[in-house]
């Protein structure tokens, strides 16, 4: 895990885990508030009294002595980024207890704790961390009000098969289409499509396409700067479908995301641009 920045009630660290194996690892626990949003990879969890995959589109929070194990996949790289809250901090931002379940979030709340990581590398002073990461907080605990917690489950069978279908999208979102995906799986289309929505509560088109979404983020905050090679490589149909989606999933089209997350390699872009005019 790497420290990239801290302050007064917080810290933000990068954390990079490539394991081995599948096993479990050795229960851990924390000294203090703990909220950890998936970037990349695909992971299982167990921990307060919870057990089950955690994918990019979701967070969890982790409570003073919290305990914890985590099984990854061997050798793929699951990135996380966490902050690590004060008493103080927390009991600000959260306004009742979090739930004992990881929490769905959403394209801005996203693209915001992306935005505190891009901060923090390009150091930012501590008073406009501290802000972001406070407001970042204060939305995600807002959404235990108004979102559901996590995907659910109905029988054994059916979480399998929702999971198998996640992993397999989370692999690689640009999965070419809905037949070949049930053709992966083993199992009819309107069986997996039934199946899936009643466990997310949401279509595999619409966790296809923000898993797609955090894949180009992903790609941008890298420097990639091409975004009609992107959109070819993650199944869009062209720069304007990926524009519409990304605008759609994050609230802003991907220029200002490239501002946000990669500001230093859009300026020497520009600058290279420019300089042939």
């Amino acid at each position: 895990m790497i420290r990239l920045a801290s302050g007064v009630g917080f810290a933000v660290d990068d954390l990079h885990i490539v394991e081995h194996t599948r096993s479990w690892s050795e229960s851990e626990g924390v000294p203090g508030y703990r909220v950890v949003f998936v970037r990349r990879g695909l992971f299982r969890l167990n921990y307060r009294g919870w057990d089950g995959l955690v994918d990019p589109l979701m967070a969890y929070v982790r409570l003073p002595g919290d305990e914890q194990r985590i099984a990854h996949r061997p050798e793929i790289e699951d990135l996380c980024t966490v902050l690590t809250l004060d008493e103080a901090l927390a009991t600000e931002v959260m306004h009742q207890p979090p739930p004992i379940r990881p929490l769905l979030t959403n394209g801005r709340i996203d693209l915001a704790q992306r935005s505190v990581v891009a901060r923090a590398r390009q150091d930012a002073d501590g008073f406009e961390l501290a802000e972001r990461v406070t407001r970042l907080a204060e939305e995600l605990f807002r959404l235990t009000d108004e979102s559901p917690t996590v995907y659910g489950s109905s029988t054994p069978s059916h979480r399998r098969l929702a999971e198998s279908a996640r992993e397999v999208l989370t692999t690689n979102p640009a999965w070419p289409t809905f037949e070949a995906l049930a053709h992966e799986l083993g199992i009819s289309r309107s069986h997996l499509s039934r199946v899936f929505r009643a466990q997310t509560g949401e279509s595999l088109t619409r966790f296809r396409n923000r898993l797609r979404v955090r894949a180009a983020l992903d790609s941008i905050e890298a420097g990639d700067i091409n975004l009609a090679r992107l959109a070819a490589e993650l199944g869009f149909a062209d720069h304007a479908h990926l524009t519409r989606t990304m605008r759609a999933e994050l609230g802003s089209p991907p220029s200002r995301v490239r501002a946000m997350l990669n500001p230093r390699q859009l300026r020497s872009h520009t600058f290279k641009h420019s300089s042939h005019a």
